[in-house]
């Protein structure tokens, strides 16, 4: 592998499928309820993507990080072309999701993150990040200092979660949504209590009166 993106891109792309593996796991229905809010592919097809994915993502990620590990050069730049190949299909897919006006949850993981274009954005930089990682490993293996090692174990990771948490990050709720919540928080502020006087005058206050 050469060099440090070489590096940080294949340890990015490896952990986003562990991530996306454990996150089916720990909701396996989530996939397949946004599949089906999608109404794009029929029942059959719908049910087999809903089992066959996760366990891709599964395979790909315990091999890449094996690959990682003993570093086999070969091995891991299969698991990154097939990772490309893999995300490619998701930007695809849910970019016509949203040319066809289609919404529901984007199925990535057990959160109700709502499908926007930045889920097909995120899947786009992922395959990009692949298909460098697997041209830097095509390259042949590369050396790290300690200093990039511990740097390496620091950003791939934070990168990792960056990249995994932006759609949900820049998800902006509808304008009827955010009319509803301003009208709602606008009727509380002008709430008044009534009081009446010695004389059982009513008189308005914001604030109870003072004793």
């Amino acid at each position: 592998m050469t060099g440090f993106w070489g590096g940080l891109t294949a340890s990015v792309v490896v952990l986003t499928l562990l991530m996306g593996a454990g996150s089916h796991a720990v909701s396996p229905a989530a996939l397949g309820d946004a599949l089906w809010a999608h109404g794009v592919l029929g029942p059959r097809v719908r049910r087999s993507a809903a089992a066959v994915l996760p366990v891709a993502e599964g395979l790909l990620g315990a091999a890449g990080a094996t690959a990682l590990l003993t570093g086999h050069q070969r091995g891991l730049q299969t698991v990154l072309v097939a990772g490309a190949v893999l995300f490619g299909f998701y930007a695809a897919y849910t970019r016509h999701v949203l040319a066809l006006g289609r919404g529901g949850p984007c199925g990535c993981s057990g959160q109700d993150v709502p499908l926007s274009r930045w889920v097909t954005r995120r899947a786009v930089a992922l395959a990009v990040l692949a298909i460098s990682g697997a041209a830097a490993a095509g390259a042949g293996p590369g050396r790290f200092s300690t200093a990039e090692l511990v740097t390496l174990a620091l950003a791939a990771p934070a990168c990792t979660t960056l990249l995994w948490y932006l759609p949900a990050a820049m998800h902006e709720p509808t304008a009827a949504s955010v009319h509803l919540s301003t009208r709602a928080t606008a009727h509380q502020q002008t709430k008044t209590t009534v009081h009446r006087t010695a004389e059982g005058v009513p008189t308005r206050w914001t604030s109870p009166p003072a004793p």
